[in-house]
């Protein structure tokens, strides 16, 4: 199945980036060796068998270039308390690995972030350009877990804890 032709016109990106600005989206920083990471709020499950998982990068980030031919990459899941590291992994001109940013080298020479809910360890699976962004698979060949449990959220151009209500 190919790219459809539009039969309608499309949203303007204020409505589209307003309306998508009420669903809030778990929040990771994609790592790699080097090291080097961005963030990202569009991880999804792909698939079971195979485990696949996927995101999302800009076409005009400055990060990707050097992740795109990486053998390997770490997922990982931000917790509640990480949104100072998910704006520091998002900014430019930074040192995204130095203090207060904590991490230790794994699997592969990938970056593993310290205090995360999880991380998965995954090889490129496939890389398709779509809009002004790349849709990136991953191929996850190893997961984590983390000591924290409630995740960082992205809602409304903020960032926030869920804590699930306890019955």
């Amino acid at each position: 199945m190919g790219t459809r032709v539009r039969q309608t016109p499309i949203v303007d990106d204020v409505r589209f980036r307003r309306a998508l600005a009420r669903h809030a989206a778990g929040v990771v920083v994609v790592t790699g060796p080097g090291p080097v990471g961005l963030t990202a709020t569009s991880l999804t499950s792909v698939s079971l068998d195979p485990p696949l998982v996927s995101f999302c990068v800009g076409r005009d980030s400055t990060t990707w270039p050097d992740l795109r031919d990486a053998e390997s990459f770490a997922v990982n899941v931000l917790a509640g308390d990480q949104a100072a590291i998910a704006s520091r992994f998002a900014g430019r001109g930074v040192d995204r690995f130095a203090a207060p940013t904590t991490w230790r080298p794994g699997p592969r020479d990938v970056p593993i972030l310290g205090g995360t809910t999880a991380h998965l360890l995954c090889e490129p699976y496939d890389t398709v350009a779509l809009g002004d962004h790349w849709l990136v698979v991953g191929l996850v060949v190893d997961t984590g877990l983390g000591s924290a449990d409630a995740p960082l959220l992205y809602h409304r151009g903020q960032y926030g804890r869920f804590s699930p209500k306890l019955t």
